[in-house]
């Protein structure tokens, strides 16, 4: 399978970098894209998809440029945007049908794909229901199934959780999984349980640029010994939430507050180290 590179990727607006030298390749499996809202992913994600074009730098796949490789990219890619469009009266069906047609699937191939897919992602009850009558947890999995009508090799989704309750984000997340066990999945998201259940590999940005990158635990690894944990009465809890990035504050049944504290060093003299995990990751590089 082709790998995807990114060399020194960059894109501004007004002068203002949204995506800054950013060099990552992605091979198979699960990528997260992980950062607070303005961090740069959506833009990233739209160069990767052919949608905007690099100030500078090169989106290579295998040894060419994207830009270069016009449909044969596309034919290799799907794309679940944030928001994505939809004809209201039409059918699960049709909808699937129509846009499998625009993907140029040839139409045998394509009804036993559409299939194939409402079976995958668990809406083969709702086939013939409007689109407008969807809940936002079945257009998701509707905008999933659209994006791999075309058995894509490498699969791209900005948000996909964003505004499913938790019942339908557990099932989004596990239909990720399955996904990317024979594909590049590439995923963004400011949520992070979704990336610490879901991704192999996660990429955190920040402003643009690429703070940190590997497995959750590689990640949580390079915050060992900046997490910490106090005991605290409510009005010392309030001070330390001014003073310090606090990840929890936790009411205790004794009365005293469990404050969870990230800093370089130990913020009290009573804290003890505490085991990290991927929000502490996320707060400790975005800065809280």
């Amino acid at each position: 399978m082709a790998r995807l590179r990114l060399e020194n990727v960059g894109k501004s607006y007004k002068g203002v970098p949204a995506v800054a030298e950013l060099e990552y390749t992605f091979h198979k499996g699960i990528y997260g894209l992980l950062g607070a809202n303005g961090a740069g992913k959506t833009t990233l994600i739209r160069m990767i998809v052919g949608v905007l074009r690099p100030d500078f730098g090169r989106i290579l796949c295998g040894q060419q440029e994207i830009s270069s490789m016009g449909g044969e990219y596309r034919r290799m890619l799907g794309y679940l945007p944030q928001e994505f469009g939809y004809y209201p009266g039409f059918t699960v069906l049709r909808y699937l049908s129509y846009l499998a047609e625009l993907k140029a699937v040839p139409p045998e191939l394509a009804r036993e794909r559409i299939e194939e897919l409402l079976e995958q992602v668990g809406l083969k009850e709702v086939k013939k229901e409007r689109m407008k009558n969807l809940s936002g947890g079945m257009l998701r999995r509707v905008g999933i199934a659209q994006a791999m009508l075309n058995d894509p090799k490498i699969l791209v989704m900005d948000e996909p959780t964003a505004g499913l309750d938790p019942r339908e984000r557990i099932r989004f997340r596990n239909l990720i999984t399955s996904l990317g066990r024979e594909r590049t999945v590439i995923l963004s998201s400011h949520i992070v349980s979704d990336m610490e259940y879901a991704a192999d590999e996660i990429l955190l940005m920040r402003f643009g640029r690429q703070v940190a990158d590997g497995s959750v635990h590689k990640l949580c690894q390079t915050v060992s010994g900046k997490v910490w944990e106090s005991m605290e009465t409510p009005e010392t809890a309030d001070r330390l939430n001014q003073q310090f990035v606090v990840s929890s504050v936790k009411n205790m049944e004794d009365g005293t507050i469990c404050v969870r504290i990230i800093a370089d060093q130990r913020p009290r003299e009573h804290a003890v180290p505490a085991e990290p995990g991927l929000e502490d990751v996320f707060l400790y590089y975005s800065g809280g």
